[in-house]
């Protein structure tokens, strides 16, 4: 080999060796920086023809696990949801309140019935009325606190997905200029462009946390990163999401997939591809924070609120709702035999039961629900919880007992039912029972659910609890429409009660100051009476509703916050777990080695001390030589 190319090998050897010292001690510099990836430079020969040159430092890149990268990203996306859930579900928790709290809805509801058992042994006692009045305040203003604790973290939410939008924002914008960057540094050969790499990582690892993403890499070390369904984020060009933000989020404020129902935000491609793609009606957002806080604000405080709801709706009706029976009745000279019932006070929303059996044999029922024809249409079979219940409206400003029996001769094809009113308000229903001809369909039981409007209307219930916007108990229809939503931020008791207390037993002017039965009345509505309650609150399924007391309701609702969140703790642990395992794969995969970093350094030196020897032999060769033709 002439010594002119031992010269110009050993300068290429030198030159590489120097740049592989730098990236060796950048790595030892940065093995405590976040987010910094070992780097590595390797070498190769420099070939003309056969001839071999000198040795060439080919193009700085990580260590890194890529497959692991991508796990760990999809593990986030979970992770940051189950915790996202957790939080609010917690939080929830927290404002329920423990079982021995004295501020938990138990507690408070113990402390109502107790005072109204001691006023129905000592009913006179104008103490005992002022308490029972009170504790029944302090249970009211405990639903409206818990609905408006509910509605807070509604509030909470749509607040969070307007921030989690604007950052997600920022971050596209960030990895959009640090691609670019990437892009045109790394087309320039030999320039190392980890150090943006790392960067842009860590952009789209948080990026990670709100959404979950798939990121692809592109020609030229660029990459483009779309959701898990498809839905492109950033392709060369990012695009711009934006959220409309509500004010105020109360009970009444719904998310639906058609604008002209929704009043609460929607995420929105405003700009870039797809620009005017709806990210929430699409279900794009499957894991991450925004995801999660949609569940939150759309489902899972929503069916809060619906437990709330219904626990101030059965109180209500459990106390303002007297149950009636029908008395039989046989008229042999008019061959007709049948029930009446004391209907005075039927409104929107009561309901009336008759059961008959069919000239056949066959034993039906059907539930009469009172409505207002000029407010609404008839209810249907979904009014009542009961999946096998058969509905019919009946209009309340009509005649109803001829609306029962029409719906009843349609029902069995026949003619036989009769029925009608009084002035006095005493439905009358009888069914023929002339058998000369023909067999005949019968009644078998008449029964109703009907309001007490008055507090001393001569029945033990009457409205205790009722709902401050209308001044009246909840009934389930009112002109035309459910007004359970948020009635637990409504429910308040009956102004006239709280400015006399003795209300609390008086259920008509004559009563007896010893006269225990209203409270007692009260206590046995709450807690021996049986309700069927609808699967919407969580609570049981479609096909088999759960039934039981309101006491029973108060345990059953708090026993599934419980478990709520407890299922959200072992997600969120279990998860937590599997994403902590990637997470250490992912950094150990790129950490840098103190001991690999020395043992390379050692092995740097020798090859440039070697190639430095190389030029030193070529410089006395030359010497030598000059020295020769002097």
């Amino acid at each position: 080999m002439p010594v002119s190319s031992a010269l110009s090998t050993a300068l290429t050897g030198i030159k590489t060796t120097q740049q592989q010292l730098g990236v060796t001690s950048a790595n030892i510099a940065n093995a405590k920086s976040t987010g910094y990836s070992r780097q590595s430079m390797t070498s190769s020969a420099l070939v003309a023809g056969s001839r071999v040159y000198g040795v060439g430092a080919n193009q700085v890149k990580r260590e890194i696990n890529l497959l692991v990268q991508t796990q760990w990203r999809t593990a986030t996306a979970n992770s940051a949801y189950a915790d996202t859930r957790l939080t609010a579900l917690s939080a929830l928790d927290s404002y329920w309140g423990a079982p021995n709290s004295t501020s938990s809805l138990t507690s408070v509801y113990g402390g109502f019935t107790s005072a109204l058992q001691k006023l129905a042994t000592t009913p006179g006692d104008s103490a005992t009325q002022g308490s029972a009045v009170s504790t029944a305040q302090t249970l009211a203003t405990r639903l409206n606190q818990l609905s408006g604790n509910v509605q807070s973290l509604r509030q909470e939410a749509e607040s969070n997905i307007a921030n989690a939008v604007s950052r997600v924002n920022s971050l596209l914008s960030t990895i959009s200029d640090l691609d670019k960057q990437i892009v045109a540094t790394g087309a320039g050969g030999t320039n190392s462009t980890a150090g943006l790499q790392d960067k842009r990582d860590a952009a789209v690892d948080e990026l990670s946390e709100y959404m979950d993403i798939h990121v692809t890499d592109q020609f030229g070390g660029g990459i483009a990163i779309s959701l898990t369904d498809g839905t492109q984020l950033y392709d060369n060009v990012p695009v711009t999401l934006s959220f409309d933000q509500q004010g105020v989020v109360d009970a009444s404020r719904v998310y639906s997939a058609d604008d002209s129902q929704r009043s609460l935000g929607t995420i929105r491609i405003s700009s870039g591809p797809g620009s005017g793609f709806d990210l929430f009606k699409s279900g794009s957002l499957r894991s991450g924070k925004i995801a999660a806080y949609k569940e939150l604000r759309d489902e899972t405080l929503v069916q809060a609120q619906a437990q709330l709801d219904t626990i101030a709706a059965t109180l209500s009706k459990a106390t303002s709702t007297r149950q009636a029976s029908g008395a039989s009745f046989e008229d042999t000279t008019a061959k007709v035999a049948g029930y009446t019932l004391d209907v005075s006070g039927f409104t929107e929303g009561n309901t009336l039961k008759v059961e008959y059996t069919t000239a056949a044999g066959s034993k039906k029922a059907i539930t009469f629900v009172g409505y207002n024809s000029g407010a609404s249409a008839a209810p249907g079979d979904s009014f009542t919880a009961d999946p096998g219940d058969t509905v019919v409206g009946i209009d309340v400003t009509g005649d109803i007992g001829a609306q029962i029996a029409a719906a009843l001769n349609t029902a069995t094809g026949g003619t036989d039912f009769n029925g009608s009113v009084s002035t006095s308000g005493t439905l009358t229903l009888s069914a023929s029972t002339d058998t000369s001809t023909a067999p005949h369909a019968t009644l078998r039981t008449v029964s109703g659910e009907i309001s007490v409007s008055g507090v001393q209307d001569g029945h033990q219930e009457f409205p205790l609890f009722v709902d401050s916007s209308t001044g009246q108990a909840y009934t389930g229809l009112t002109n035309g429409a459910d007004n359970i939503n948020g009635l637990a931020a409504r429910i308040s008791v009956n102004p006239k009660v709280v400015a006399d207390p003795s209300l609390t037993v008086k259920y008509d002017s004559s009563t007896l100051s010893g006269d225990g039965t209203r409270p007692q009345a009260i206590l046995d509505a709450l807690d021996g009476r049986t309700y069927a309650y609808s699967a919407t609150i969580g609570i049981g399924s479609a096909s088999t509703p759960f039934t039981g007391s309101f006491e029973g309701l108060l345990s059953q609702v708090i026993n599934t916050q419980g478990a709520q969140v407890e299922d959200a703790q072992n997600v969120s642990d279990g998860q937590s777990v599997v994403t902590s395992n990637l997470k250490e794969r992912y950094d150990n995969s790129r950490a840098v080695d103190f001991d690999t970093e020395l043992m390379s350094l050692i092995q740097l030196q020798t090859s440039y001390s070697a190639n430095a020897r190389v030029l030193s032999v070529a410089q006395e060769l030359i010497d030598v030589l000059m020295n020769t033709f002097k």
